[in-house]
């Protein structure tokens, strides 16, 4: 394994043994993000500083915001990056008011595209952004209302911020996703996340089309590719990078089997298709921040923290797909 991506992945189960300790009671998916959240950082967990950010938290969101739901963790931890934590949580709160709406029923997904924005729009571009953000999500509902939910509204902040109008964000990423429909078994939910993440590359529609699936069957015929669900977006990250494919396959299959011998990688942990997720998203994590190549064909638009936040947001979507299904299935 690289030298560069052994570090990183010893740095993340490091954060993730500092982390039990401070959320021993929290899903072991959220751990896991939280670690990677430090590790990208460069920092090491703070307890201390982690838990006056929950202090400061439940002293203004109420238990049952969205705030403190499945992902209070990463609320907690997102503060506690921050140069100010109490400013950062009143500013994220502004932003998730406004893109709430007058809707009743809204998710842990809508407080972090708050922190999306927040973290990676210009000040001055933050009424253009949230206004076409609102605009273009509703349109992708008019189109897919039973499809389009609060985990949308954080991929299509990402197409606004990428300097794409509300027209284009729209009219590209529908046609990703009819052709994934039409050309791929996948199922709906994947198609359209994954044809939001392709709308981020310059490259032809077909082009980084075929690049996603290539990718997910050449890990699948090495024995290390994720399920084919929900989890098989992150492949649909690459589309956008200059890498060799071989040798991408090759060090996701290494980091699979070296993360397979650490504690919550197992099969009594998040399981084998989840622990390839994290090798696939901490693979494409260290090539994007390794090579100045691997922001070839992104939209131009788009600044190098708009594409490291991609795969953060990947991973919470995912996450929090398999938690809340994971969660249902155990209380029927």
């Amino acid at each position: 394994m690289k030298p560069s991506l052994q570090a990183r992945a010893q740095a993340q189960v490091r954060n993730e043994v500092a982390l039990r300790k401070v959320s021993k009671l929290g899903f072991e998916e959220v751990v896991k993000l939280g670690a990677m959240l430090y590790t990208n950082a460069g920092k090491q967990v703070d307890a201390d500083r982690i838990k006056e950010c929950k202090r400061i938290l439940k002293s203004k969101a109420g238990v049952f915001s969205d705030f403190r739901s499945v992902l209070e963790l990463v609320v907690e931890i997102k503060m506690a990056l921050s140069d100010d934590p109490e400013a950062y949580l009143d500013a994220v709160m502004g932003i998730y008011e406004r893109l709430k709406g007058g809707r009743v029923f809204t998710s842990s997904m809508l407080a972090m595209a708050a922190t999306t924005i927040y973290e990676n729009c210009p000040p001055e571009r933050l009424d253009e952004v949230v206004n076409d953000t609102l605009e273009a999500y509703a349109r992708v509902k008019e189109q897919h209302s039973f499809l389009t939910g609060d985990a949308d509204m954080s991929m299509i902040a990402l197409m606004i911020m990428a300097g794409k109008d509300v027209d284009s964000a729209v009219d590209e990423a529908e046609s990703l996703f009819q052709t994934m429909k039409a050309n791929y078994r996948i199922g709906s939910d994947v198609a359209q996340s994954a044809a939001m993440v392709l709308a981020l590359c310059d490259k032809p529609a077909e082009q980084k089309i075929a690049e996603f699936f290539d990718l997910y069957q050449a890990c699948k015929d090495a024995g290390h590719a994720t399920s084919r669900d929900k989890s098989m977006v992150i492949y649909s990250a690459y589309a956008g990078k200059s890498y060799d494919r071989a040798e991408v396959v090759g060090t996701i299959g290494e980091l699979d089997e070296w993360l397979k011998g650490q504690k919550g990688y197992g099969m009594l942990g998040v399981g084998g298709s989840m622990r390839r997720l994290f090798a696939a998203s901490m693979t494409l994590e260290d090539i994007q921040l390794g090579s100045a190549a691997s922001k070839a064909g992104v939209t131009g638009a788009v600044t190098q923290a708009v594409v490291e936040e991609l795969v953060v947001i990947l991973m919470m979507i995912i996450l929090t797909s398999i938690i809340i299904s994971a969660t249902a299935s155990a209380n029927r």
